[in-house]
């Protein structure tokens, strides 16, 4: 484990600590199917129906933590296709939120071998009415070792009735090697739309996505999916 793993893991078992008991904390739960599950604009289950589950602790204080686990189904195999453990602190000030976590992700599989399947990320991030926008820095993300950054800006862009339309962009800085032996920013971007409307207990949401980038399957093509899921 290398020193940035070890600052990072450190960090989260601190955020660990600081939540307090479960009797003063509130836990929330998802559960969901998926036609196919996305990640910044790609396919990460092979294009196929995914099922996942997620767990979520708040504290008073404005602590969290949570972990999710999706599997993936293709053909007769069924598999853990994604992985995710967070915590981080949040802190409301009128209308606005500021937050800085950790999160680590693991993914079934990468098609191109210069990234790991599973690795750490630290974020801040700030939340304004319907727009959220996170800085996430990675230690790990390349085999390499330089750290590379992804901005993502989420927005609500229209609401209708019970109807809402919710935009996604992702701006994603890798460092690249130069023929001088000095490294520069590459950017890729990723984008999505999608429609949700709630339907009794459930959400129901539909849309499309893609990248320039692609990292866990063969195509950033444009792909449609559709989702249901309940909170408990």
């Amino acid at each position: 484990m290398n020193r940035w793993r070890r600052v990072v893991l450190a960090g989260m078992l601190i955020a660990v600590n600081a939540c307090p008991t479960p009797a003063s904390a509130q836990l929330a739960g998802t559960l969901s199917l998926a036609s196919n599950q996305m990640f910044r604009g790609e396919s990460v289950s092979r294009d196929g129906p995914t099922v996942s589950l997620g767990l979520n602790l708040d504290s008073p204080e404005g602590f969290y933590l949570g972990a999710s686990a999706s599997v993936a189904v293709n053909g007769d195999a069924a598999r853990v296709s994604t992985a995710e453990q967070y915590a981080g602190f949040a802190r409301r000030i009128g209308e606005t939120s500021i937050e800085i976590g950790a999160i680590h992700r693991s993914y079934e599989r990468v098609i191109d071998e210069d990234y790991r399947r599973g690795f750490f990320e630290g974020y801040v991030g700030i939340v304004h009415r319907r727009l959220r926008a996170r800085l996430y820095v990675s230690p790990d993300y390349l085999r390499s070792g330089p750290p590379t950054y992804y901005v993502d800006l989420n927005a609500r862009l229209l609401s209708l009735g019970p109807w809402s339309l919710e935009g996604h962009g992702g701006l994603s800085l890798i460092p690249a090697l130069q023929p001088d032996g000095s490294r520069k920013l590459d950017r890729f971007q990723d984008w999505r739309l999608q429609v949700s409307r709630p339907v009794e207990r459930l959400l129901v949401s539909t849309g499309v996505s893609a990248t320039n980038y692609p990292v866990y399957s063969e195509s950033g093509r444009i792909r449609a999916y559709a989702a249901v899921m309940v909170a408990f």
